[in-house]
């Protein structure tokens, strides 16, 4: 008797149709390569990514989205267009690479408004800190969820809001970073991710 096998698809097939993706609705290749491991770093750990960046690459084909602009002289705040989501394609990866310079500083807290796929960011910042090594706490907010993370050097941990608490981080699209010190809101918050990173 044969035995019947489920066709899966493979971590690098899924990581190169979303570089053609990301490339095809226009996204520069070396910003499309990075947001590849953010959106892999999620998929791997059982969180939503085929909907998070399918979502944000289509905000960016219909003109939804944009890459945003630097709102201050530090060049870690963004905001953006008048009339547009913010890109949480543009927005990971400019943390991303904020990250190597320090970013986020004491006592700063940093809030994007209107980022149109927010978990794709975590997948970015949760990647690159297993290099940069820094202590923080993000939140944000999905259309369905409320999120708390809590990122330190080599681990992560995710806590998901009841669907009734999101009001607590006001509005879909919000992403705000923290310090680590940061009270977490995690009143009637499900654990859905406890993990050392991997080195």
């Amino acid at each position: 008797m044969a035995r019947r096998y489920r066709v899966r698809q493979s971590v690098s097939e899924f990581g190169q149709l979303i570089l053609k993706a990301a490339v095809g609705v226009g996204v520069p290749l070396g910003i499309a390569e990075d947001i590849v491991q953010s959106v892999l770093w999620l998929q791997i750990r059982g969180l939503p990514a085929d909907r998070s960046i399918c979502q944000a690459l289509t905000s960016l084909d219909r003109g939804d989205a944009n890459p945003g602009k630097v709102t201050d002289g530090s060049r870690h705040e963004l905001e953006a267009l008048p009339g547009k989501k913010l890109s949480s394609v543009y927005l990971a990866v400019f943390l991303m690479d904020a990250l190597q310079t320090g970013w986020p500083a004491i006592g700063k807290s940093f809030i994007y408004a209107g980022v149109d796929s927010p978990l794709l960011v975590l997948g970015a910042l949760a990647w690159a800190n297993n290099e940069a090594k820094r202590s923080f706490r993000l939140q944000f907010v999905t259309d369905e969820q409320a999120f708390s993370v809590k990122l330190v050097a080599g681990s992560a941990t995710v806590h998901k809001f009841q669907e009734q608490s999101t009001s607590a981080l006001s509005g879909a699209g919000r992403f705000i970073v923290q310090n680590a010190d940061t009270q977490p809101c995690h009143d009637e918050a499900e654990l859905i991710l406890d993990e050392r990173l991997a080195e």
